[in-house]
């Protein structure tokens, strides 16, 4: 059962690197059917810290990699600390070339199609002292970058740009055009949208998108007389706040992500008039053959007003100078419960699109909170081009009722600043959630229906003490049955005799006192390559054993289960339609007729680990020392896989993009993969400091 929410968040000033101000309010919109669980659908982070103005009280910052590049450099007045030393230890490469003491977050990768060499990521980077879109773009395979802030878009009232940004996404067309998907806000009230950008020089500059001026589309205009900018380019959305207040008087646009794929056959490509949305086909006047792109773009994201929040659609077949008029697509079904309307899909959060490469058949997931108590993840999927979709079709539940929250008996973090209802994990107070994503095989043929989902939950644990682990489901017939789960990480992991101990409305008691069941593994992403090399990576805090030292002083919960490592899984699909890369103990998921509300009973043991997990990381790391006394680390991590060809020394070359931060000083880094077949991943990395023996 969800509420939906804006949260209220007043920020004072904190221990560690980074002092903060301000605060950011906005009323409740959510609803509430009763039972354990009672937080919905909630915004992103960068909308949660919209206002606050990160600042350093340091003049210089331990540098976590310093650039290789052969720019001027700061003059080193301190000795490298012991955590200076470590972070530049290994074979990570530094990605953010700034010196700022600022923190980046919610990192996004892709490659050139037409040039594999060029590689281009995105951030929430706060060098500028509040959040906005970072991009870093690399011509010679990872090994130098150059990096910047996004150019803002420009509004129409009266400001000459929509400072706050965030939610990066990128992904590049078969014809080598790149493109930034993000959310930009106004940081003291409620003007907001979503915004896509291009660059047609791998990234090293970007589009500025316009928000018309004009009220009819033949005197629509972009900024002042010489604009040479088409009306509306970038612009998928966007809300002009109308009383200057941070309220949610008006539709507040979140957590979108973009993909890219060709038209499914018999579906033309358009355009769209800047006002009225009018469709307007290829070849006419106002949509020259020469602007259609080689693939359609399609944005999804979360719409939060009036009491739902609604996964969107808009697409462009004009690289983004266009875009259709939005869309509600998370549709309606029997197990959603508690919407506006009776079966009303309309909490949700979290939607990630995926394109089949050969049908163009787009597929999008999401998880949705239209539910009792535990959450459930869905899928839609469309075949012509987004016009119309099929679905909702039910993956799986999300166990997050038992998560330690602020609220169930973590007030240590609401201390530090966190919010009492947001999900955390033992020993830490930065949030977390079930997001993952979905791919669909690039193979065709027989292949072309089979779909790959990854997300994680806490099922195996506790609210006394989690231990979320990661899953994976498939499809065969195109996401309209799911067969799983299988559990990717194999490190031990039990059930506990009680999940729901500790819960309000439970009847179950407290929690026994040093019943740990297993380590936490969070913020899953797959990816599958044209081999059919399915590669799973995440965050995990396995190899802590007995960790004590440096803990935030009043978060100590159980030794170990601590310090945080990037880790992979993969696994190969030889055969279509088949049970490669799923647990023998996997089973067919039904499809619920009625809404969801799985009890306390013990769930079938899983059986059979297909996939070899392997780590990533150089070095652990130290999440508590993270942006705001480790309350917040981004909500996702997106990473890239593609096949590589040629021997090993090919694969290493092809690296992985992280955003380290290191006591304070974040930066991102270029970990290689060794033999993951060119898996590519864009992660979070923070401060070396609790190391065993330090």
């Amino acid at each position: 059962m969800k509420r939906l929410s804006v949260l209220l968040l007043v920020l004072g000033t904190v221990a560690g690197c980074l002092v903060l101000w301000g605060g950011v309010a906005a009323g409740d919109v959510g609803l509430n059917g009763g039972g354990d669980d009672t937080d919905g659908a909630t915004v992103s982070g960068i909308f949660d810290f919209k206002d606050v103005d990160v600042g350093g009280g340091l003049t210089q910052c331990p540098q976590a990699g310093s650039p290789l590049d052969k720019q001027p450099k700061p003059i080193q007045i301190g000795d490298k600390d012991k955590v200076e030393q470590l972070s530049n230890g290994g074979d990570d490469i530094r990605v953010n070339q700034d010196y700022a003491c600022m923190p980046q977050d919610e990192t996004t990768i892709a490659v050139n199609p037409l040039n594999q060499r060029n590689i281009v990521a995105g951030a929430n980077d706060y060098r500028l002292g509040w959040g906005s879109s970072g991009f870093y773009s690399s011509t010679d395979s990872g090994n130098n970058w150059y990096d910047g802030i996004k150019i803002f878009p420009t509004p129409t009232n009266g400001d000459d740009h929509v400072n706050g940004g965030g939610d990066p996404a990128v992904v590049f067309d078969r014809g080598g055009t790149v493109y930034y998907a993000e959310i930009h806000f106004e940081r003291l009230n409620d003007t907001n949208g979503v915004f896509v950008s291009r660059s047609t020089n791998g990234g090293f500059t970007w589009s500025r998108p316009c928000i018309s001026f004009g009220a009819s589309d033949s005197v629509a205009r972009c900024g002042g007389t010489g604009d040479p900018r088409t009306p509306g380019d970038g612009v998928v959305a966007f809300n002009q706040d109308n009383d200057n207040l941070s309220n949610g008087s008006v539709p507040i646009h979140d957590k979108e992500y973009i993909a890219a794929g060709p038209r499914p056959a018999g579906v033309g490509a358009v355009c769209f008039a800047p006002i009225s949305k009018t469709v307007i086909p290829a070849g006419s006047p106002g949509c020259p053959s020469a602007v259609i792109g080689p693939d359609r773009l399609y944005v999804t994201w979360t719409i939060f007003f009036q009491g739902t929040a609604t996964i969107n659609l808009s697409f462009s077949d004009d690289r983004g100078h266009s875009w259709s008029p939005r869309r509600v697509i998370s549709g309606s079904a029997p197990f959603c419960a508690f919407g506006r309307t009776a079966g009303a899909c309309d909490s949700n959060q979290f939607s990630v699109p995926t394109v089949n490469p050969t049908t163009g058949f787009l597929y999008v997931a999401f998880e949705n909170f239209n539910t009792e108590d535990e959450n459930q993840y869905l899928l839609v999927r469309s075949k012509d081009g987004g016009q119309t979709f099929e679905g909702p079709f039910f993956v799986t539940p999300v166990f997050d009722t038992n998560y330690p929250r602020g609220s169930r008996g973590r007030s240590d973090c609401v201390a530090r600043g966190q919010s009492a209802g947001r999900r955390v994990l033992t020993n830490s107070c930065f949030r977390v959630n079930a997001g993952g994503n979905v791919v669909v095989d690039q193979r065709g043929g027989a292949f072309a229906d089979d779909l790959y989902l990854v997300m994680s939950d806490n099922r195996n644990g506790t609210v006394a003490s989690s231990n979320t682990d990661v899953f994976l489901f498939k499809s065969t017939d195109g996401g309209s049955n799911w067969v799983g789960p299988t559990r990717v990480n194999d490190d031990p992991s039990a059930q506990p005799a009680n999940r729901n101990c500790q819960n309000p409305t439970s009847t179950q008691g407290p929690c026994p006192a040093g019943v740990n069941t297993g380590n936490d593994q969070w913020y899953p992403w797959v990816a599958i390559g044209s081999r059919g090399d399915v590669n799973v990576v995440f965050e995990d805090r396995r190899l802590d054993t007995d960790s004590t030292a440096t803990e935030w002083p009043t978060s100590r919960t159980r030794t170990g289960n601590y310090l945080v490592w990037f880790w992979g899984a993969q696994c190969s699909v030889n055969t279509p339609d088949s049970r490669d890369c799923v647990a023998s103990s996997a089973t067919t998921i039904p499809q619920p007729t009625t809404p969801i509300n799985p009890g306390n009973e013990q769930l079938p043991a899983i059986v059979g680990f297909p996939f070899k997990n392997f780590t990533i990381s150089d070095n652990p790391s130290n999440w508590d020392y993270t942006f705001r006394a480790g309350i917040f680390a981004g909500d996702y991590r997106r990473r890239l896989c593609r096949q590589s060809e040629g021997n090993g020394r090919a694969l290493r070359r092809h690296a992985l993009p992280a955003a380290e931060h290191r006591q304070g000083k974040p930066s991102v880094a270029v970990t290689p993969l060794g033999e993951t077949k060119g898996c590519l991943r864009a992660a979070l990395r923070f401060p070396v400091l609790a190391l065993n023996g330090y």
